[in-house]
């Protein structure tokens, strides 16, 4: 039996089940973070919060998310040249 990942099957499946979703503001537009210039890179942290915490998850996340969406197929492929103006603009390298 394979404790490690059954372990890893539980806390994926728990996750799973607390989804999270952005933070709105009061009038109802995406809450932003307020940044740190000593903690991080990105140039927009987005407010999230799940059942249980408020966290915070970073514009270039979302688009190494997004990249991966799209070479798996769940997303339609943009543009090859909104990728390389990505790349330049963030050097993400993807």
């Amino acid at each position: 039996m394979d404790t490690k990942n059954d372990a890893f099957e539980q806390e994926m499946e728990a996750g799973l089940a607390n989804p999270a979703e952005a933070e709105r503001a009061s009038d109802g537009t995406l809450a932003v973070t307020e940044q740190n210039a000593d903690c991080c890179f990105d140039p927009v942290l987005f407010a999230m919060k799940d059942r249980y915490h408020h966290f915070s998850i970073g514009l270039l996340t979302i688009l190494e998310c997004l990249k991966f969406a799209e070479d798996e197929g769940h997303v339609p492929p943009l543009p090859p040249q909104w990728w390389i103006d990505i790349d330049v603009r963030y050097n993400l390298n993807l």
